[in-house]
This record gives structure tokens, sequence and C-alpha cells, in this order.
């Protein structure tokens, strides 16, 4: 995927572009009127429009439109597309360090001492910060 620092995209452009990139299958743009609330589905195809120049999303073989695979906007760098769902890369960070709290509470004798508590007190600042920041960035998107 190429990050494009240079396509910018806002208003109602971003959220078809945010339609079609998490519907789990080419949409139409029908589909994409009736997902957003448009008032007529000629403005959905004047948006698709915008998106097929920037090259961001493209025509398949049934008139339909999916998300680019070689085009992607830098500002969903951070994010990863899952079962046709944009989740914040801080989620899987945060899944590991939860991972490795529950791996040290399992494995290490546990004693309650200075180390098992500083263990325990910076795993679950990080594990809290992370998902914090992931949701921070999942509103930011303003999905529909």
């Amino acid at each position: 995927m190429v990050a494009s620092a240079q396509k910018k995209i806002t208003g109602t452009t971003w959220d078809v572009y945010l339609s079609v990139l998490t519907s789990g299958e080419p949409i139409g743009v029908r589909d994409v009127w009736r997902n957003l609330n448009l008032s007529s589905p000629s403005l959905a195809q004047y948006h698709i429009n915008k998106l097929l120049d920037m090259k961001l999303i493209e025509t398949t073989v049934e008139g339909k439109y999916k998300a680019s695979e070689e085009e992607q906007l830098y500002a969903l760098r951070s994010f990863i597309r899952l079962r046709g769902r944009l989740v914040p890369r801080l989620v899987l960070y945060g899944a590991v360090v939860t991972g490795i709290l529950f791996s040290y509470l399992i494995l290490w004798p546990f004693r309650w001492d200075f180390r098992d508590l500083v263990v325990i007190f910076v795993s679950l600042f990080s594990i809290f910060v992370l998902l914090f920041e992931a949701y921070n960035q999942y509103k930011g998107l303003r999905i529909t």
C-alpha cells in the first residue's frame, strides 16, 4: 500500500470513502446513498467520482466500487482492516501488553513484592493508555 500524503479528502467525500473501505464487498452508488442518508444518488456518484479520480477506489466488473489495494490515505496508516472494520493498531499493541501481563501472572511465582507491583502497575497503565488512544483514533474517523 502506498501512503499518499498529497491526497486529502474531507466531509462527505471522507464519509463515502470510509463507507466503501469498510464495506465487506463491492458497494454500489445507491448503497452509498442509503448508508450515508445523502440527498440524492447523484450526490453519492459525485463523491465516488472524486474518489475514482484520486484512485482511492476502483470499479469492479459488476459496476460497483471497492477500495483500491494500491492506494491508501496517509490518515489511515495507523489502522488495519479486519473483517471490513477499521481497527486502530494500538488495540493490537494493547492486546500484546495484556498477553504479556497474563503470562507474567500465570508463569511467574507471585509474591506481592516491589517487582510484582511495578510490573502490574506499568502493564495496567500501558494497557489503559493504549486503549484510550485507540478509542480516540477510532472516534476521530466519524464512521457513520
